[in-house]
């Protein structure tokens, strides 16, 4: 595969990553229009895509109409659908992607939603069909797209956040069946709608994510306690919006509104640029690794401090 169009390839799926974890709808229009996958189709049939992004979605349309397209695939007795991206709502996809940048905007969070999945139905078809252009499989080309984008397709974080998933769904199963709405139970379950996952852009990190069965762990745990955030919110939600009422005595459009947001936790680290004069940085470094173990051992509620004493004003 030429290495510009791998390139392109990896920014779409940089692009649809970022917008499966957007926190508001904004961000997840603005991450999620595939602009990057109309360039891959161009520079690999030998042409430099237009500038001008509407002229580059015109041009994709004509040019690549098939590009886009499910795929039903029979393996023996079974069968296997992937889905695709149709290119009259990706153009009203565009139109929503240029007021998300430059206008007042305002979006349900379920159509959000959608065109998430959308994005990433669209980058998935695009690479099928390049795949069979280049005479190799689809998940061939997925993973190199995968590896130049994050250092690898699938690592020890994403099988345990996985693993978490499967027991919270699980849950959800035996909950169903206790209460007599096995299916329902199980669809509604907080699992469905999150997602985890940790990204890096150096090879040594990416090694550390891809394959440390420790870090994996804590992940899995923070995916864990996510889910369960999410669970107190919507409850939250449901409290405010139905009055205080129980969940029997809400309308069907109040449990609607009570599920339908978006959230996502911010959590970074930039390092790098740690400005240390006349120290030695092996001291350095030791002192501050003491001090993340010495927390690591207390309990949330010592690291609070002494509760503070409260006193009753004179009647």
């Amino acid at each position: 595969m030429n290495e510009d169009v791998l390139l392109r390839l990896a920014i779409a799926k940089q692009y649809a990553h970022h917008a499966n974890f957007a926190g508001t709808p904004r961000q997840a229009i603005a991450d999620g229009y595939v602009d990057a996958m109309f360039s891959a189709l161009f520079l690999h049939s030998g042409q430099e895509p237009s500038r001008n992004h509407k002229q580059r979605f015109d041009d994709a349309r004509k040019q690549f109409p098939q590009a886009f397209m499910a795929e039903t695939v029979k393996r023996g007795n079974s069968w296997s659908f992937s889905p695709g991206a149709d290119w009259a709502s990706l153009e009203e996809y565009y139109k929503e992607w240029l007021a998300s940048r430059y206008d007042k905007f305002d979006l349900d969070a379920g159509v959000a939603s959608c065109r998430v999945r959308e994005a990433r139905a669209a980058v998935s078809a695009g690479i099928r069909f390049l795949a069979k252009k280049e005479n190799m499989y689809a998940d061939e080309l997925d993973a190199l797209a995968c590896e130049r984008a994050f250092g690898f397709k699938f690592s020890q974080t994403s099988a345990a956040v996985s693993d978490v998933h499967d027991l919270l769904f699980h849950e959800a199963e035996e909950l169903g069946d206790a209460q007599g709405s096995k299916l329902g139970t199980k669809l509604a379950a907080t699992t469905n709608y999150c997602d985890l996952d940790l990204t890096a852009g150096d090879a040594l990190t990416q090694k550390i994510i891809l394959e440390d069965l420790e870090v994996a762990e804590d992940a899995a745990r923070l995916y864990h306690l996510y889910v369960r955030l999410v669970d107190k919110i919507q409850e939250k939600r449901l409290g405010l919006i139905c009055g205080g009422k129980p969940i029997e005595e809400c309308t069907p459009e109040q449990i609607i509104d009570t599920f339908d947001f978006m959230l996502s936790l911010k959590a970074r680290y930039h390092g790098g640029t740690i400005p240390i004069v006349g120290v030695a940085w092996s001291k350095a470094l030791k002192g501050v690794l003491s001090c993340v173990s010495h927390v690591l051992k207390q309990k949330v509620s010592d690291l609070a401090g002494p509760k503070k004493e409260t006193t009753t004003p004179a009647a």
